[in-house]
C-alpha cells in the first residue's frame, strides 16, 4: 500500500512537470530573460495526531508544537512550479523530546491563474496555490524507553493549500495550511497524520523579470489573427444572393399552392352541390311529442287578412316549433304556403310565397339556422278542402311543413 501511495505522488509530480512543459509554449521574445527562482522562510505550528500502538488502551489526543523551515522553488510558468523544502518540526511529549526533520518535494499549482487567468491587475497580486508532493521524515527523540530503530525514517504524502500576496516585485508574504500522511508512525505511540499552519516570506529573484510577477495574460503566446473581413464579406454576399433566390422560390411556391387550394375548394364545392342536387331527400317522421308541437304551431297559425303578417296570437306556438328545430340541427325543413282560389291567381301565388317566407323569418329570428329552412309558395294548388264553402276556403289558406334528415 505504501508503495502505491508513493507511486501516485510521484506520478502527480511528473504529470505536473509535463503540464508545465505543455503550457510553456510562450513565444521566445516573451520568455527571454525570465527568472524562475524564489527562496523563502516559513514558520508556524504543527499538530501530530496520535494513534496508540504500543499501548492500545492509552488515550492520546495529539500535541501541538512549533516548526520552521526553508524552501526554494522553480516556477516554470505562471501556472506551475516545482519546489523543495526542509522543515524542522518539534514534537515534544511528556516523557521525551522529539524532532521531525522533514524533506518535502512538491509541485505548486497556481489555481488563480488556472481558473481566472484574465482577472484585474489588482487581483493578480493575490494568488491561491495547491501544493501536492511527497515527504521523507527523520524522527529523532530523547529520554524514551520505547525507541524503535526501524521507525526513525519514514516516507509519506504531502499536501498544502496556500494564499500568497505579492507585496512588491521582490517580496511576497503568505499563509498556508499543510497535511502529511506517513506510511508508518514516527514514534512508538503512533502518529501517521500531521497538520500544520505556517506564515511565510518569499524572495523572488529577478524582481519584475520573475515569473511569479508575470500575469498569465502577459505570458501566454499572442496569436496573430488574420484579417477575415474580405472572406466574411464574400460569404455574406453569397448568403444574401442565395437567400434572395430562396425567397423568390418560396413566393412562387406559395402562389402555386394558393391556386391549387382554390382549385381544390372549387372542386369540393362543386362536388357538394352535385351531391345535394342528386341526393334523394329522406323524409323524417316525427315522434308523437314532436308531431304534437308541429300540429299545434300550424293549427294556431293566423295571418292578417290578405297579408303575410303573422298575428301575435300565433307567436307562442311558433316559439315552441323554433325550440324543437333548434334542438335538431340535423333536420332540413321545407315550408309550403297555400291560399284559396278567391281572387287573382298571380296575387294568390305571391301571397302564398310571402306567408311561407314570413314563417321562415320568424323561426330564423328565434335562432333556427336559415340554411336548414326553405320556403315555397303554391298559390291555390293542392286544396285540402272544398273552396265552395267558407270553412273549406279557411282550411285551404295554410302553411305546411316537411321534415327531412340531412
Amino acid at each position: 500500500m505504501s508503495k502505491k501511495f508513493l507511486a501516485l505522488a510521484a506520478a502527480a509530480t511528473l504529470a505536473g512537470n509535463a503540464f508545465a512543459q505543455e503550457q510553456a509554449t510562450a513565444d521566445t521574445a516573451t520568455a527571454k530573460g525570465i527568472c524562475h527562482w524564489s527562496l523563502g522562510l516559513k514558520g508556524g505550528v504543527n499538530y501530530l495526531r496520535w494513534a496508540p500502538i504500543a499501548e492500545p488502551d492509552r488515550t492520546l489526543s495529539g500535541t501541538i508544537n512549533g516548526q520552521f523551515g526553508i524552501f526554494t522553488e522553480a516556477t516554470f510558468n505562471p501556472r506551475w512550479g516545482l519546489g523543495l523544502q526542509y522543515m524542522y518540526a518539534m514534537n515534544n511529549q511528556e516523557t521525551y523530546d522529539a524532532v521531525n526533520h522533514d524533506i518535502i518535494l512538491h509541485s505548486s499549482f497556481n489555481l488563480s491563474n488556472i481558473v481566472a487567468p484574465y482577472r484585474s491587475m489588482g487581483l493578480q497580486k493575490l494568488n491561491v496555490y495547491f501544493n501536492p508532493g511527497v515527504v521523507g521524515t527523520i524522527g529523532v527523540w530523547e529520554n524514551s524507553s520505547r525507541m524503535a530503530d526501524d521507525n526513525k525514517f519514514v516516507v509519506g504524502l504531502y499536501g498544502a493549500g496556500q494564499i500568497e500576496y505579492n507585496v512588491s516585485k521582490y517580496f511576497a508574504i503568505g499563509l498556508e495550511a499543510t497535511a502529511m500522511y506517513r506510511m508508518r508512525p514516527c514514534y512508538p505511540e503512533g502518529g501517521h497524520l500531521t497538520f500544520g499552519a505556517n506564515l511565510e516570506v518569499r524572495y523572488k529573484f529577478g524582481g519584475d523579470r520573475n515569473i511569479r510577477n508575470i500575469a498569465w495574460v502577459d505570458y501566454a503566446p499572442k496569436c496573430e489573427v488574420p484579417d477575415l473581413t474580405p472572406i466574411l464579406e464574400e460569404q455574406k454576399r453569397q448568403c444574401e444572393e442565395l437567400t434572395s433566390k430562396l425567397e423568390e422560390q418560396i413566393v412562387n411556391q406559395n402562389v402555386a399552392i394558393n391556386k391549387l387550394q382554390q382549385q381544390i375548394k372549387f372542386t369540393q364545392d362543386s362536388l357538394d352541390s352535385h351531391i345535394r342536387a342528386t341526393r334523394e331527400p329522406v323524409r323524417y317522421v316525427p315522434t308523437k311529442e314532436e308531431d304534437e308541437i308541429i300540429k299545434t304551431a300550424f293549427a294556431q297559425l293566423e295571418f292578417e287578412s290578405a297579408k303575410a303578417i303573422i298575428k301575435q296570437s300565433s307567436y307562442s306556438s311558433l316559439d315552441g316549433l323554433a325550440m324543437l328545430l333548434k334542438s335538431h340541427p340535423e333536420w332540413s325543413v321545407t315550408l309550403k304556403g297555400y291560399t284559396d282560389n278567391s281572387g287573382n291567381a298571380a296575387k294568390n301565388l305571391q301571397l302564398s310565397k310571402d306567408r311561407a317566407a314570413s314563417v321562415k323569418n320568424y323561426l330564423v329570428n328565434k335562432g333556427v339556422s336559415a340554411a336548414n329552412i326553405q320556403s315555397q309558395g303554391y298559390g291555390s294548388a293542392n286544396p285540402v278542402a272544398s273552396n265552395s264553402t267558407l270553412a273549406g276556403r279557411a282550411k285551404n289558406r295554410r302553411v305546411e311543413i316537411e321534415l327531412f334528415s340531412k
